[in-house]
Formats: structure tokens, C-alpha cells, sequence
């Protein structure tokens, strides 16, 4: 896809997104929010339209962008509502959407439906990265982009003990996941949205430094 500007991202946002994709933030409203945290549930739902924005700022297409949201939805649902779901999805929003956002997703739980822990999350992620199609990739690097940008604006506004409570990276070997992520990105010579992965970097190394700065 031809890179989208940020002044045509930012254009595109100002005078509002397609109907699928509007019907993706409707449909991830409706079955993404019965699992947000009881303080917060509308910032459990802007986790999915701030990785819209990033995937329209780097030139998704509309599919892409569509399964970037609603992949959100098979993340944080429980495994027993797996079928139902995707049977919604590619009901609603057809195959291609579906079989995207599952390459995309990244499991939370893990087969006895336990909670998995976020280095543990990764390092599954990792290997996903080697298989998926690149247009997953692109959904899982802006996944990234944005926990890597909230973990460093947590640091910055209230301190790195903060993100332990957000289930965020707060430890060195928790960030060196990010190089492994990098690594593997640069593994995918047939993935050339290669300015996403230089945003991640960025913001790893900003996050560091913060880390560093409030230690």
C-alpha cells in the first residue's frame, strides 16, 4: 500500500472512517467492553481506535485496519467465546477480515483459560511473527507502537511503578523482548512497512531512558 501522509491520516480522522470501520468500533464497543476493567472502561476501549489511528498513519488499507480492531475483541475474550465471536466476525465483516485478525491475535490466556503473563505473551508473539502474513504484522507492530507510547506516557506523568499495575513492560528483561521483537521484524524481508518498526524502536529506547531517569 502507498504510505498515507500524517496530514492525510490526520484528515481521514477528522472527517471520520469508512462504514466498516465505523461498524468495527461499533462491534468492538459492543463485545470488547463487558471485559474492561470496572474503573475503566473507555480507556479499554480506546486501546483498539488508537491502533486504528497508527495502522491509517502508516497507510493500512481499509481490511487491515478493520481486523487491527477487532482483533482486540478475540484478545480479551475468553477462549469458550472464541467460536462465537469469529462466527460474528466473518458473518459481519467476511473471511478475509477474519482469518486476518486471528493471525493477528495474541492469545491472553492460555488453553485452561489462565491468565498468561506479558513476557510470556511475547515470546509467543515471536513466533507468530515468523508465520503470519504481513498485514498481521503490521496490526501486531502498531499493537506494539501504542503499548510501548502508553508505557512511556505512564512513566513521564506518574512514575514507572505504575505500569506493573497496567500489566505493561517495567523490567529490563521485560524490555528486551522489544529486541527480540525488532529482530524478528528485520527476519520478514517480505514486510516493508518498515517505518513502523522505526517507531517501535524509538519509542523503546525513549522508554528506557525514562525508566533510567526515574529509577
Amino acid at each position: 500500500c502507498k504510505p498515507t501522509s500524517f496530514s492525510a491520516s490526520h484528515e481521514r480522522a477528522m472527517n471520520g472512517y469508512s462504514d466498516d470501520i465505523n461498524h468495527a468500533f461499533a462491534f468492538a464497543a459492543k463485545y470488547r467492553e463487558p471485559y474492561a476493567p470496572i474503573e475503566g472502561g473507555m480507556t479499554f476501549l480506546a486501546h483498539p481506535a488508537n491502533v486504528a489511528v497508527i495502522l491509517a498513519h502508516h497507510g493500512a488499507d481499509e481490511v487491515t485496519i478493520v481486523a487491527g480492531i477487532l482483533h482486540h475483541v478475540l484478545e480479551v475474550a475468553p477462549r469458550s467465546h472464541h467460536p462465537d465471536i469469529r462466527a460474528r466476525i466473518e458473518d459481519k465483516f467476511g473471511v478475509a477480515v477474519l482469518h486476518l485478525a486471528a493471525a493477528a491475535f495474541e492469545a491472553y490466556e492460555d488453553e485452561r483459560g489462565m491468565p498468561l503473563p506479558w513476557m510470556q505473551r511475547k515470546r509467543m508473539l515471536l513466533h507468530q511473527l515468523l508465520t503470519m502474513p504481513p498485514r498481521a504484522i503490521d496490526i501486531c507492530c502498531a499493537d506494539e507502537i501504542h503499548q510501548c507510547g502508553t508505557s512511556l506516557a505512564i512513566v513521564e506523568r506518574l512514575g514507572g511503578e505504575y505500569l506493573a499495575l497496567a500489566d505493561l513492560p517495567s523490567s529490563p528483561p521485560e524490555l528486551m523482548c522489544y529486541d527480540d521483537i525488532l529482530a524478528a521484524l528485520d527476519r520478514r524481508h517480505d514486510w516493508h512497512t518498515r517505518a513502523m518498526k522505526h517507531e517501535l524502536h524509538s519509542l523503546k529506547t525513549r522508554l528506557e531512558a525514562a525508566l533510567a531517569e526515574d529509577a
